[in-house]
């Protein structure tokens, strides 16, 4: 039988073993600044016990939304507030996930799975009649700073590498005119795309985003990503992140020139997507294409052509979503940083070379996305859980 606590104490156990970065590390926090003995065991079982039932508030809130006619889906209640800019934002982490009962995909196989990480923000933000940023912000053409995002966007680390947790780098939308985010909720799973999109549409109309009169789906070119788009969110904005479509320009300047003359390339470009003429580009890199030649099946993906031949399919299959300079003059973000930020803070729970999830995973990932989140959700499961308040307090343990 699991340990009981008081409400107060079971609240302080969760939040160290959600937010620590161990659950060693939460009891060694507890004793320390909340004289509270729980051993690293009791810790992890709190935690995920706990987290099983917020799991299991989330997929009936999910299944509420699920069983709503399509026409009241649409219904925002007359005495609830919506946000004038209304973004969903979507990415993906790795963590290292072990399960006797998954079969193993081969005998190279390793324990890295995919999570899913969705952003929701309630913004604030003017519409403009012209393009209050027409010229390309300096921060996009600092060769150092471009070097820095395209080695971190585009993983030259692997999945155990320190890339995408090093110190953050500051991408943040800082055009004139930006909208100013006021809200965030965050949801984060192992589970399918499918069933994470679900999540996505089911907290999206929990924050009333349906009423909002300028909605934006921001994300980067994954396949998975505007899946979700189109079967939850089509009626929402789609915008290809600003800057992942950089990276891709970037590294097609580059390929097989020299430093100069890839500079002088990237710039051109990069102000050409700015201001929405992705025409000139495609054509640019088709020209650039003919000059490298083709690439065979078996070249090098580092290989020029290669490269080139990358970009040019990345920019032809997101050129409906780069429509830049109407973006801003809607108010709406262009970039997903915000979720890649969010993707690294979760990151320092849950992903390690030391750390491995199993059975309790979910439950996990639910309880770090609800302490990212500014929004009260946390705040009522705790009011509305029953606690059971039999057995001993835990301030009388003496676990090590």
């Amino acid at each position: 039988m699991d340990y009981d606590y008081s409400p107060t104490a079971l609240k302080k156990v969760v939040y160290a073993g959600t937010q620590a970065a161990s659950f060693p590390r939460g009891s060694r926090d507890l004793k320390e600044l909340a004289e509270l003995n729980v051993s690293p065991e009791r810790v992890r079982r709190a935690t995920e016990r706990v987290g099983a039932d917020r799991v299991a508030e989330r997929d009936a809130q999910v299944a509420a939304y699920e069983e709503l006619p399509i026409p009241a889906r649409l219904i925002v209640p007359a005495d609830q507030p919506v946000p004038a800019v209304a973004c969903v934002q979507m990415d993906g982490g790795r963590l290292q996930y072990f399960d006797r009962a998954e079969p193993q995909r081969n005998e190279d196989d390793t324990f890295w799975r995919e999570m899913k990480v969705g952003c929701l923000w309630s913004m604030t933000s003017e519409v403009s009649a012209e393009d209050p940023c027409p010229q390309l912000p300096a921060s996009f053409v600092d060769p150092e700073r471009m070097r820095r995002m395209v080695r971190e966007i585009k993983g030259f680390s692997g999945p155990d590498g320190d890339a995408e947790d090093e110190a953050e780098e500051p991408r943040i939308d800082d055009r004139p005119g930006r909208p100013q985010p006021l809200a965030r909720s965050v949801v984060a799973s192992r589970h399918s795309v499918e069933t994470f999109g679900k999540l996505l549409a089911s907290e999206a109309h929990h924050r009333n985003f349906q009423g909002a009169p300028r909605k934006a789906f921001v994300a980067d070119g994954s396949e998975s990503n505007w899946g979700v788009w189109h079967r939850h969110f089509s009626h929402y904005v789609p915008i290809l992140d600003f800057i992942h479509a950089l990276t891709y320009i970037y590294a097609a300047a580059m390929a097989g020139r020299a430093l100069k003359e890839g500079w002088q390339a990237y710039r051109a470009w990069a102000q050409w997507i700015w201001s929405g003429q992705v025409n000139r580009v495609i054509a640019a890199l088709e020209l650039r294409q003919q000059e490298l030649g083709k690439p065979a099946p078996d070249t090098p993906q580092t290989a020029p052509s290669a490269i080139v031949a990358k970009s040019l399919v990345y920019l032809r299959n997101q050129q409906s979503r780069m429509d830049y300079p109407e973006y801003r003059k809607q108010g709406l973000p262009m970039t997903s940083t915000y979720v890649e930020s969010t993707v690294k803070q979760i990151n320092r729970r849950m992903k390690g070379t030391e750390k491995f999830w199993s059975h309790g995973v979910e439950s996990m990932l639910t309880l770090v996305a609800d302490h990212l989140s500014d929004t009260p959700t946390l705040a009522h499961f705790w009011r509305n859980r029953p606690h059971r308040l039999t057995g001993s307090r835990c301030h009388q343990s003496t676990a090590a």
